[in-house]
């Protein structure tokens, strides 16, 4: 099993613009899948891996539908209890990215907001 991920980005401001896109696969050696829809709030929430057993591609997307920019979900690497974000996704905004070993969370900037996480193995 394969899975692959098609990005891209592009932008224009002033009299610059530019553009980028990339493909990736991973190649699942093994079966190891898990998608899960947390909801979060302001305390940081530990995000397990424990079913994965060699990280590859994690998608993130969040579910919140407001549309005030300000509502966003830190997503990042835990040490003990600190996060140290790496993604902040807006309302309904998408992330595709190789995942490192190691532990992983997030927060929210208010209560109840949801993200959809599903992390393939490589």
């Amino acid at each position: 099993m394969t899975t692959r991920a098609i990005l891209g980005l592009s932008f224009t401001k002033n009299n610059i613009s530019d553009s980028f896109s990339a493909d990736a696969t991973a190649t699942m050696t093994a079966a190891g899948y898990k998608v899960q829809a947390p909801t979060f709030g302001t305390a940081v929430s530990s995000i397990s891996t424990a079913t994965i057993n060699t990280l590859g591609y994690a998608f993130l997307r969040s579910l919140v539908t407001t549309t005030e920019s300000t509502c966003t979900i830190t997503f990042g690497t835990l040490d003990g209890t600190t996060l140290h974000g790496a993604v902040r996704l807006r309302p309904g905004e998408p992330a595709v990215f190789r995942m490192a070993p190691g532990e992983y969370g997030a927060q929210a900037a208010d209560e109840g907001y949801r993200m959809l996480i599903s992390i393939v193995e490589d």
